[in-house]
């Protein structure tokens, strides 16, 4: 029992009944958009809302199991949720692990089959089929985090890939409305070193910030864009910099000038389990910077930034002053909990100390106010783990703040309004760790009216096992690459892909293979 928490619950494999996945994948295709995870816990959370007349929830004898999914990407940043509801829906509360994937796997396919049901009931009329289930959503309500400071842009967004986006057979302008009901926003653009995919995304980045005014993120790992605390000028931009493409861009060259970031932000009325969230969060980023297996070490740097966070909300309601919390209190907090445990901070609490030291951290500012701003925050100077913690806890911060708001609104003509653009250049610098924040933003921001636009050299940066971005993305552009394999390209684009297909002589310079939502694949001259 000792061994069974949130931690062993993320790392679960959970399969569905071929049955449930079955009907489930019918869906996905048809009517609810999204990724496995999204229709699974549809499911679950169909089988919680409906009591069971007897018994404990059980699979159908002989059942065969279909394609399994890991906990991390199917209950998400809501893991302890998930858990507390199904627990609670049990007759008695799960002893190990394996009782609570029963429960889960249970769940899963006894909602689908009520999903079926309901469809059924309907005669499988989708309007009348969401009508039936909203109708069993509680009604409530919610805090939410402040958005007066984020303009949201109404009427549909219609954006060309790169500065000529032409067909270079028949030279034909191209564009798509990136907003558009029933699509993702988001983009992923590949290509090898000078392919003029860079180029390409900011040209992108550049259309929807001007056209939509929006905020902007630009996260760069490598340092491209910023150096000694400059803007860097580009000859291929005629001598410009980002200032060009994104009107009062703000640099931040890291570690030399900390991040003025509120990275563990919570409202004065956060409730406990939002807390616990935020808590489990940072020791999620700390552990995928350092690579940590020590769960011990790490649930009490959980437990202390916790400690920090009902302490502040304590003293907010008392009526104290708000002071932000910054790396060094969490340093402070892991050795007071430690010595009350009487164990020693050790290699944890080094690595902490160490970092803590760069002080890359400043919290200054808000997330309402800091993701309000259009920031390129670069980190060509920084040593691996410090640049890979402070990435983390900022992603972290977006999509915490993110998660806080009611959806984005939509026009008359159904197109999303639009909040925000984040972009992840030299994307594999997070691919590489499974970062549960970004995971979210791509999987869940598009509601709210954020863009997530990734930039990255190669297919196998996005060789995510189950939690596949490039399927998630809206447009996928990719110029010539130097792969080795291109497998994770077949679901994108909707057939199996060779890796000649991206060959120098199949995409020359400034062509690219792109896939715009509910488009077939087409080439396209996006830059001369």
């Amino acid at each position: 029992m000792t061994e069974f928490n949130l931690t062993r619950i993320d790392r679960l494999r959970y399969r569905p009944t071929k049955e449930a996945e079955e009907f489930l994948g019918d869906l996905r295709s048809t009517l609810i958009p999204g990724d496995k995870a999204t229709v699974a816990k549809l499911a679950i959370g169909r089988s919680l809302s409906e009591q069971l007349n007897t018994g404990d929830i059980r699979l159908p004898q002989d059942a065969e199991m279909g394609n399994a999914i890991e906990g991390t990407h199917l209950f998400g940043d809501d893991a302890d949720i998930w858990s507390c509801l199904i627990a609670i829906a049990s007759e008695a509360p799960p002893a190990d692990a394996a009782s609570f994937r029963s429960l889960v796997e249970g769940h899963w396919h006894r909602g689908a089959m009520l999903l079926k049901q309901d469809y059924e009931d309907v005669k499988k009329a989708d309007v009348d089929f969401v009508v039936r289930l909203a109708g069993m959503v509680p009604t409530g309500t919610r805090t939410s985090g402040s958005i007066d400071t984020f303009k949201e842009k109404e009427g549909a967004l219609s954006i060309r890939f790169g500065s000529e986006s032409i067909d270079p057979d028949s030279g034909e302008q191209l564009s798509y409305t990136v907003n558009r009901p029933g699509v993702s926003p988001h983009l992923a653009i590949l290509g090898k070193t000078r392919s003029g995919k860079t180029r390409t995304g900011l040209d992108i980045a550049r259309q929807v910030i001007v056209t939509a005014d929006l905020p902007l993120l630009l996260i760069d790992p490598k340092g491209e864009f910023v150096k000694d605390g400059a803007l860097v000028r580009k000859s291929e931009w005629g001598d410009r910099t980002l200032e060009a493409f994104f009107p009062g861009i703000r640099a931040l060259d890291v570690p030399k000038v900390p991040v003025p970031l509120d990275f563990l932000w919570s409202s004065p009325t956060a409730e406990e389990q939002q807390l616990a969230q935020l808590a489990i969060g940072f020791q999620d980023s700390f552990q995928k910077c350092i690579r940590a297996k020590g769960d011990i070490k790490l649930d009490l740097l959980r437990q202390a930034v916790l400690a920090l966070l009902e302490g502040r909300r304590a003293l907010e309601s008392r009526g104290g002053q708000r002071r932000p919390i910054t790396l060094d209190d969490v340093l402070q907090a892991l050795t007071d909990v430690a010595e009350q445990s009487r164990q020693s901070i050790g290699s944890i609490g080094a690595k902490l100390n160490a970092i803590t030291s760069l002080n890359m951290m400043r919290p200054t500012m808000s997330p309402a106010e800091f993701f309000s701003k259009r920031w390129v925050i670069s980190f060509g100077s920084a040593s691996d783990e410090p640049k890979r913690l402070a990435i983390f806890l900022i992603l972290d911060a977006l999509n915490s703040f993110f998660m806080s708001l009611p959806d984005s609104g939509v026009d008359k003509a159904g197109n999303r309004l639009l909040r925000h653009l984040l972009i992840v250049d030299e994307a594999v610098e997070i691919l590489r760790y499974r970062h549960g924040a970004l995971s979210s933003l791509v999987r869940k921001s598009a509601s709210k009216g954020g863009i997530v636009m990734l930039l990255s050299q190669s297919a196998d940066d996005f060789d995510q096992e189950e939690d596949d971005f490039l399927e998630q993305m809206g447009t996928v552009g990719v110029f010539s690459l130097s792969s080795s394999s291109v497998k994770t390209l077949d679901g994108a684009f909707g057939r199996r892909m060779r890796i000649e297909d991206f060959s120098d002589r199949a995409l020359p310079p400034g062509i690219a293979l792109v896939k715009f939502p509910g488009q077939n694949a087409r080439k396209i001259l996006s830059w001369k």
